[in-house]
């Protein structure tokens, strides 16, 4: 059989997920390619793990698994190619058409068309070597656990990819909770800067003396301290600095002082450090400034480049990849049972509006792993207030319908602006204020 696939004389893997063994399988192993199969789908992320990048095929003409837990699977591996198999009259069934089209680059129907498999996934074998050449040291599809398939988490994986690789400054927003120190590594591990340090600095967890000690060096009692600063050890990497306004005054002018020369004091004498800052806030940092709590010109210095995080409540749609993914890893660390999560609690994890954002669904997830039992995670495992929502007023229900509204034209015409202000009946300009007001549009992007 001819695999029309030319880049070497190398086939390469393909992993099966699902369905039963069928001639076309032994098909494609004489042809050449490692062929294995997952039938039990706990164990595909240890078996995507060993076998590394590859073409992976999910049968779904069996309905052996859950599409659900099928998914989560996939949208966490991006490094493999993936394909369907069904049968015809599935294509009548949305969830499958659904999932097909989110993520697979091709499917078939049965019976399986052999001659035409082995050079599609050919061809995708192509492709992945193709990107190992172009980006061997930049995975640039590593989500570092920013999970989720909602527009707005979409577009803040888009932004990280976007500005990785430039090395200007970047203020990253949002509330407590949400996941922006996640973020700032992501832009640390897509970055050039990605094999070089990372310091972590929490502004919030150190004294005034000891930050100025640990971060430029400077100690009254010991005037020429031997050990590297925070900064040095940063030194061709990103120096990551949490929760920017916590930073008093004082230490605010010696980071000023730092950025505006790129320097430091050592006991060797003046060092020029090469390192790339990224600052997180869940305060408004505009209004500090106003208020004089923070430094204005290190505000400018600092205000190149801003990402705001989004609150988990405004991204429903990724609350069960996010529980879903972290029951697996809760389940590895302690050794419980736990895999799956009932529908019933499922519904209310959607509808709890968490305050506590991403740390508290964690915790959440985590003290539900290791009060289950069996291999389903409860809604009583769970330590949820009992009233899962305050009474709103109408002014935030109406904003709450706005948003909901904008999201759903959005995702209907996959994020074109001018077709979602077409079907709303308003002007783009009109649209592009609304995205703007509800944090649904970058700055500076322009949408098409």
């Amino acid at each position: 059989m001819d695999t029309q696939f030319k880049m070497d004389s190398v086939p390469g893997s393909l992993l099966v997920i699902g369905g039963r063994h069928d001639s076309w399988l032994d098909n494609i192993s004489l042809s050449g390619w490692k062929c294995y199969r997952c039938d039990d789908l706990r164990l595909g992320q240890q078996q995507i793990d060993k076998i590394g990048p590859c073409i992976g095929l999910v049968d779904l003409s069996c309905d052996n698994f859950s599409l659900s837990a099928i998914a989560y699977l996939v949208s966490n591996n991006k490094q493999v190619r993936w394909m369907a198999y069904i049968k015809d009259q599935q294509l009548n069934h949305d969830p499958i058409c659904q999932f097909i089209v989110n993520f697979c680059i091709d499917f078939f129907t049965a019976p399986m068309p052999d001659k035409l498999l082995l050079s599609s996934i050919g061809h995708q074998l192509g492709m992945l070597k193709l990107e190992k050449k172009v980006w061997p040291d930049n995975p640039i599809e590593t989500q570092i656990s920013l999970i989720g398939e909602s527009l707005v988490i979409k577009r803040l994986r888009e932004q990280i990819k976007r500005i990785a690789n430039t090395d200007a400054t970047i203020i990253i927003s949002g509330e407590q909770g949400v996941g922006k120190s996640l973020v700032a590594k992501s832009i640390h591990q897509h970055s050039h800067r990605s094999k070089a340090p990372m310091v972590v600095i929490n502004c919030s967890a150190l004294s005034e003396k000891r930050f100025e000690r640990e971060i430029f060096g400077i100690d009254v009692e010991n005037p020429h301290p031997d050990c590297k600063t925070k900064i040095e050890e940063a030194d061709g990497g990103t120096l990551i600095i949490k929760d920017i306004t916590a930073l008093p005054q004082s230490q605010q002018k010696n980071l000023l002082q730092f950025l505006s020369s790129q320097t430091i004091e050592t006991s060797s004498g003046i060092k020029s450090i090469d390192v790339r800052i990224l600052v997180t806030t869940y305060k408004n940092l505009d209004q500090s400034v106003r208020d004089n709590e923070f430094n204005a010109e290190l505000f400018y210095l600092l205000n190149i480049l801003k990402i705001h995080v989004s609150p988990l409540k405004e991204r429903s749609l990724d609350i069960g990849l996010i529980a879903h993914y972290y029951v697996q890893q809760f389940s590895r660390e302690y050794n419980t049972q736990a895999r799956n999560i009932s529908a019933t609690a499922m519904k209310v994890l959607g509808q709890y509006q968490w305050p506590g954002n991403i740390r508290e669904l964690i915790n959440q997830v985590k003290r539900a792993v290791l009060m289950s039992e069996g291999g389903t995670v409860e809604l009583h495992h769970f330590d949820l207030p009992k009233q899962a929502s305050k009474a709103r007023s109408l002014r935030t229900i109406r904003e709450d319908s706005e948003r909901d509204a904008l999201l759903y034209v959005l995702e209907s015409h996959d994020g074109q602006v001018a077709m979602a202000a077409k079907e709303l009946g308003i002007s783009r300009a009109t649209m592009y204020r609304l995205l703007a007001k509800h944090n649904l549009i970058s700055e500076g992007r322009n949408c098409p």
